[in-house]
């Protein structure tokens, strides 16, 4: 088992505070983006420290783990912790707020951390099966074969301190790393948008309902869920399952008309 606590360089009785600043303060610095030239070192560096932070940052997974850690050392066999890497992960980033935290944290320091990193980094680049809520009127989507994904749409609005804080992570990004920020491209312009209509039946007993669409040259099918009780006028959003352009996908929107 891993040591969590020698990975971040803190000890078991850091408190919850603590522990972010360490994982700050090493994830910045391991990042890939600060890396120039050391990319793939870095990742797995970078990869371990968020794994210990996935566990050492959540209170469950804390106290399961120093259970498991202080039987070893008793030499009692206590088995309490049975998480796998992919099932850390997993737990870490199944929550919106969760990553939308994480990706301000690393926006206002200049850095990646959007779906596509963290899907590569964390994930390897594949496929998966994802449940989760989106859109006006919660509606609930299943997608196969597409990357660990999350569909909500976050809040946040940056203040005029998260401007400045960001302006001044890119400075010292530029000044110390010698790594000029370049802003992504916009996505907005790759959206697609299609009606799903169903009948009223599907609409108050819910049920799977398969999709083909044209996605650029190609045509694309995915299975989306239908939640019992849906309306017309909910709207589900795929996450970049839109137009794909230079290496670069848009979201689709499905707009779901009840026929009466």
């Amino acid at each position: 088992m891993r040591d969590y606590y020698q990975i971040l360089g803190i000890t078991e009785n850091t408190s919850e505070q603590d522990i972010k600043r360490a994982y700050r303060k090493l994830a910045f610095k391991y990042h890939p983006d600060t890396n120039p030239g050391n990319e793939r070192e870095a990742e797995a560096k970078f990869k371990e420290i968020n794994e210990a932070y996935c566990v050492l940052g959540d209170k469950v997974k804390r106290q399961e783990y120093n259970s498991n850690r202080r039987g070893q050392f008793a030499g009692s066999g206590y088995q309490g912790f049975q998480y796998s890497q992919q099932d850390i992960f997993r737990g870490m980033f199944s929550g919106q707020a969760t990553f939308d935290e994480l990706q301000r944290m690393f926006a206002q320091a200049g850095l990646r951390f959007d779906q596509d990193f963290v899907n590569r980094v964390f994930f390897g680049g594949r496929g998966s099966t994802f449940y989760s809520f989106t859109g006006s009127g919660s509606a609930y989507q299943r997608a196969y074969q597409q990357p660990y994904s999350y569909t909500g749409v976050s809040a946040y609005k940056p203040s005029l301190l998260s401007k400045i804080t960001v302006k001044l992570g890119r400075y010292l990004l530029k000044s110390l790393f010698g790594i000029q920020y370049k802003e992504p491209l916009t996505k907005q312009s790759f959206d697609q948008h299609l009606e799903l209509v169903i009948s009223q039946t599907e609409a108050l007993s819910g049920g799977e309902k398969q999709i083909t669409y044209k996605r650029g040259k190609q045509k694309t099918s995915l299975m989306v869920k239908i939640p019992p009780g849906i309306k017309t006028g909910t709207k589900i959003r795929l996450r970049n399952m839109g137009i794909v352009k230079d290496r670069k996908s848009g979201d689709l929107y499905l707009h779901v008309r009840v026929k009466g």
